[in-house]
């Protein structure tokens, strides 16, 4: 895989936050040059270049943060809290986030991926997504200890080596790396909410994502899932857009979308059997789909990845 130098990643995010500022929330998927499937920055290096400001914005990879030293506060979703020292989020592909730091002397680290990584290495997409540490009715934040943090650290800075020195099988190690910090999070996470955090929203969603999980092949209308949920399909609508800016049916494109990634890296299956395997009625239909999503057919995404 070939990985993107930092400085030319963080430009990137700086120049797309300064030209759709004015947007509600950034789609970064839209408006990225580039497609990154994997990021790791010190905080020390991006802070300062983004003014110690990150507009509201989702994109369609996982985020984790530790901020080991700095102040400020940070939204996921709905939810507002204070930075912190020592302070780990975690974000969920798809959900808005923004930040404003206190002072741009912040420390600690950024890594984000997409799924599509794992795939290369042939991963069960369901090892990393359905970690509880990315559902989206867990709290997307906890205060770690000194000796929690600085654990966590560790990992971070081997995933900073693997990334700029050329090592044999460098990609492969980083996705070792980068699941061994994602078991570690779950852990924390787990440790530190001896009661649920419930918020009804966020389960109801939640159990939305499960239905079209469960069902997308088949079953693509609203109408569908908001029976299911026993709720009009103008609630789930607005529930779905006030706390995660995206439609039902472009959560259930998404869905679709995810999984059609996942067969064409993960499979030898034609293009054709994929299409008929995800519920599309011709080749072209699908075909269609696929490109309006990624800018490119499924073919050419399946050779880009594996190249």
């Amino acid at each position: 895989m070939k990985f993107v130098e930092n400085d030319i990643i963080v430009k990137e995010y700086r120049d797309a936050f300064l030209k759709y500022a004015s947007q509600r929330i950034i789609d970064m998927d839209d408006h990225l040059k580039q497609k990154f499937n994997f990021q790791i920055h010190r905080l020390e290096n991006i802070v300062p270049a983004w003014g110690g400001v990150v507009p509201a914005n989702r994109q369609s990879q996982f985020f984790i943060v530790l901020v080991k030293d700095g102040t400020g506060e940070k939204t996921i979703g709905h939810l507002r809290f204070p930075i912190q020292k020592n302070t780990l989020m975690v974000i969920p592909q798809k959900v808005a986030h923004s930040s404003k730091y206190s002072s741009l002397k912040a420390s600690g680290y950024m890594l984000s991926f997409d799924i599509g990584f794992f795939f290369r290495h042939f991963f069960p997409k369901d090892l990393i997504a359905n970690k509880r540490i990315f559902k989206k009715s867990l709290k997307p934040f906890i205060i770690l200890t000194n000796d929690q943090a600085e654990y966590l650290s560790r990992i971070f800075e081997d995933l900073l080596r693997e990334y700029n020195e050329q090592l044999l099988n460098k990609d492969e190690m980083i996705a070792i790396k980068v699941l061994e910090l994602l078991v570690q999070c779950d852990r924390y996470f787990i440790n530190a909410e001896p009661r649920p955090f419930v918020d009804s929203h966020s389960q109801m969603i939640e159990s939305f994502h499960e239905l079209v999980k469960a069902n997308f092949v088949k079953e693509r209308t609203v109408q569908f899932y908001a029976n299911a949920l026993h709720i009009h399909p103008n609630y789930l609508n607005f529930l779905t857009k006030k706390y995660t800016g995206m439609t039902p049916k472009q959560i259930i494109a998404d869905h679709i979308f995810l999984e059609a990634k996942n067969l064409l890296v993960s499979t030898s299956l034609a293009v054709k059997e994929i299409s008929y395997e995800l519920g599309f009625t011709s080749p072209d239909r699908f075909s269609s789909f696929f490109s309006k999503l990624s800018n490119m057919p499924p073919s050419k995404y399946r050779q880009e990845i594996l190249s």
